[in-house]
């Protein structure tokens, strides 16, 4: 399965669905558009990342949500959930005027940048401890880790019907 790295919060808000659109200053490879991908958070905690986790915009809007409240409190180097990768377009000025204020709150969204579409999100039950790399980057087919993300998703699906 294909992966990605996220800082919280925007990893969780992704897995889970409060967040529709990833934005990157790199298009999604061709290969993984229609695909489902793995979202993972990344595992350190940096000083930038603890300063967007602290901005009015994404906290108040982070606080509607049934997620922790304190970033220490979120799972860091761990596999999330998944998501279909619906698409990915250059974002335009255009874009900008249809993209809802809690969205723009839960990315870094200007013209030029990517927005990578996601639809389906299915946070997994039990997050799964991962390494993570940067970019996209490969899970390797560890029978445990394959197993306990389909029993998880399967529990998810249920819940969903």
């Amino acid at each position: 399965m294909k992966i990605i790295s996220i800082w919280n919060p925007y990893a969780l808000l992704l897995a889970h669905g409060f967040k529709a659109i990833e934005t990157r200053c790199w298009a999604a490879p061709r290969s993984l558009i229609g695909q489902r991908i793995g979202i993972a958070s990344t595992k350190t905690l940096r000083a930038d990342q603890r300063v967007a986790f602290g901005d009015q915009d994404l906290q108040r809007h982070y606080r509607e949500t049934d997620l922790p409240a304190k970033l220490e409190d979120l799972p860091h180097g761990y596999l999330l959930g998944t998501v279909l990768l619906h698409s990915c377009e250059v974002i335009t000025e255009e874009d900008m005027e249809d993209i809802t204020e809690e969205e723009q709150s839960f990315g870094w969204f200007e013209p030029g940048r990517y927005a990578w579409r996601c639809r389906d999100p299915e946070p997994l039950l039990e997050p799964f401890p991962v390494r993570g790399a940067q970019g996209i980057w490969e899970l390797k087919d560890d029978i445990q880790g394959a197993e306990i993300i389909r029993v998880s998703q399967d529990r998810f699906r249920q819940k969903r019907a």
